[in-house]
């Protein structure tokens, strides 16, 4: 009864006893360290990059996968996977195919096909297809150089497609050297690159029209 009396008093005269105060403190000495363990325990989640996605075009079957995956596809089945579509307008996504070689040389020729002679090439009497891979050697290189002046002595125009596995610097280093070999003996036209591979045609020079007399 003293002590409940002693501590109204405290209370009424605005006082709170050192006991009281202590107990008080100490909670919030708890909360705060709580609160400081659980801000430890959880940190900040980390922004994740979203990696972007593309339409994969194989066997008439259609599915979503990213680039990386669809390569290391490509790699497995020894399929070419081409870029058929840069955007697709309704997916917001580029659309890729793979395809065989067959099928690879069938859509050059629709493509080719498609497109229209150049006046100026009137005079190519046919058409040649080279197949080369990154990892030829220079004397295998070289042979096919001399093959391609060969065939374009015969007015015959060159596809060339270069097969990349690795990195487009061996392919750029393959079509230098290719482009040094020829001179000014073929002129070499329309380089593109499809997915892995870099492809671009050889034609004969342009023959100058002699004045008559």
């Amino acid at each position: 009864m003293y002590l409940f009396n002693s501590l109204r008093n405290c209370y009424t005269n605005g006082r709170i006893p050192l006991s009281l105060s202590y107990f008080r403190s100490d909670l919030t000495l708890r909360a705060l360290c709580s609160q400081h363990v659980e801000s430890e325990q959880k940190p900040p989640r980390k922004k994740t990059i979203p990696i972007p996605k593309i339409t994969l075009i194989s066997d008439s079957m259609v599915s979503i996968t990213t680039l990386e995956e669809a390569k290391k596809l490509s790699k497995r089945r020894d399929l070419k996977l081409v870029k058929i579509v840069d955007m697709d307008v309704k997916t917001q996504r580029p659309t890729y195919k793979l395809m065989t070689g067959t099928e690879y040389h069938e859509e050059e020729l629709k493509q080719r096909e498609a497109r229209k002679k150049q006046k100026n090439n009137s005079f190519i009497k046919g058409e040649k297809l080279l197949f080369l891979k990154d990892s030829i050697n220079d004397h295998d290189l070289e042979i096919h150089c001399k093959k391609i002046l060969k065939w374009i002595a015969k007015s015959l125009q060159v596809n060339v497609v270069i097969n990349g596995t690795s990195s487009n610097d061996k392919l750029e280093k393959i079509y230098s050297f290719i482009e040094q070999q020829i001179g000014n003996e073929g002129r070499l036209l329309q380089k593109t690159l499809k997915g892995t591979d870099l492809k671009f045609h050889i034609i004969p020079p342009k023959k100058e029209k002699k004045d008559e007399l």
